[in-house]
This record gives C-alpha cells, structure tokens and sequence, in this order.
C-alpha cells in the first residue's frame, strides 16, 4: 500500500479496490488515509491527473437567472369562518363564608370543615368545624375559596374541582 500511496499512482478509492481484491478484507477510502495517515506517510496533493482550475482574475461574472415557467394559479379556497369568541370568565360573586366554631384541630373529625381560621402556626388556631358535603374537607363556603372548577378534560378520573394551591 505504501507505494501505492507514495507512488501517486492511485487514488485513496482505487488502493481500498486492490486491498479488497488481494487480501479479501473490505477497505473504504477513509480507512486507507487513516492507515496512511497513522503510518507517518505525507500526502503531496493532488494527482497530476486531477484537474486545477486556475484563480479566476477580475470582477465576477454577472449572475442571470433564468424565467421560470408560469404556474396555473389556484383559486384561493374559501377561508373558513371565525370561531365563535371565547366568554370572559366572570369571578364568582361572593359566597357565604360561614364564621367558624372554633373546633380546636385536635377535636376535629370526619365531616366537618377543616379549614383553619387564623395563622395555622398559632397553636390557639381552630378550624372552621362546619359540616362538609361529602368527598371534601370543606364546608361549601371555604370549598369555593379553595377550589378552582376544572376544564372539563376528557379522560380518565378528574374531580369536578381542582385545589388552588
């Protein structure tokens, strides 16, 4: 391969060609720089064979485009109609929120509101104690406060309402 190389007698392509054929292993062009390259043989350029084009001296051709042929325009389809606007969402009106019973969060049970009036840090803070509708931890007042309604997703298990936070 060395004198194939140093010799210039054949391109990169070719040597892969002929270590395929006389050894019978696969050789790509790549592979045959590589080992050349790894081997500390020099590359001299190009064949003598290959042309060069000489540098180009002045200013550049001008550029001419060619005409296209004319396409058959399409009639434009018919633009289809603006969806309907989406309503303001309206803010709840205010809901009566009950004052609490002051059930000490030790004496809370099922059923009742668990609300916490107050800073609920406070160990004298209390929770609402109000009766609650069923599957929720709040009274229906403090339920509004704390909920948000969801989107209506379709899909598996979603309650109605969503916590805020």
């Amino acid at each position: 391969m060395s004198e194939l190389w140093l010799g210039r007698q054949m391109p990169a392509v070719e040597i892969a060609g002929a270590i395929a054929a006389e050894f019978g292993i696969p050789a790509s062009k790549s592979a045959v720089i590589g080992i050349a390259f790894r081997a500390g043989l020099s590359f001299q350029g190009r064949l003598a064979a290959s042309p060069i084009r000489p540098r180009r001296v002045g200013p550049p051709a001008p550029r001419v485009r060619k005409p296209r042929p004319a396409r058959p325009r399409a009639e434009a389809a018919p633009k289809p109609p603006k969806p309907a606007p989406i309503p303001k969402r309206v803010p709840p009106g205010p809901v009566g929120i009950p004052e609490s019973l002051q059930v000490s969060i030790v004496e809370i049970r099922e059923g009742q509101c668990k609300y916490m009036a107050g800073d609920p840090r406070d160990p004298l803070s209390s929770c609402c104690g109000h009766p609650t509708a069923s599957g929720s931890p709040w009274c229906p007042g403090h339920r509004a406060v704390c909920t948000t309604p969801s989107t209506g997703r379709i899909g598996g298990f979603m309650p109605s309402f969503r916590r805020a936070a």
